[in-house]
């Protein structure tokens, strides 16, 4: 089964229904069951917390909605395989080792991504 990774700006985007087509159709595979989906605890904690500070409670209770009505949508957790893999990225920011890192543990076949940072590494293939 093909795997993706969406990082936080991604599954906003989601959330919001304006992804890119590229973007979108890899969600749509996994809601469709014909992908599966992670999103990294980490990218949902970003999203929790900028929810929290705009006051966005409803964008929190839909995100934990799509995170269960699809069951090919799945948390990644921080672990300790993860954790290991950071000597492999020369990503600076620790939220971005964590995704880069839990997109090559589970050898997705993109990590869904509008971060150039992320984009220009050129570690994991990208998808936007």
């Amino acid at each position: 089964m093909i795997t993706y990774v969406s990082d936080a700006v991604a599954f906003f985007y989601y959330l919001l229904d304006k992804l890119p087509p590229n973007a979108n159709n890899a969600f749509k595979k996994a809601e469709n069951g014909d992908a599966s989906l992670h999103l990294p605890t980490i990218a949902a904690a970003e999203l929790h917390y900028l929810f929290e500070r705009k006051g966005w409670t409803k964008q929190w209770s839909r995100l934990k909605a799509e995170m269960k009505r699809h069951a090919a949508f799945n948390y990644y957790p921080f672990n300790e395989d993860v954790l290991n893999l950071f000597k492999q990225t020369k990503a600076r920011e620790i939220h971005d080792k964590i995704i880069i890192s839990t997109a090559r543990l589970l050898k997705a076949e993109a990590l869904i991504t509008k971060d150039e940072a992320l984009c220009d590494l050129a570690e994991v293939r990208t998808l936007w």
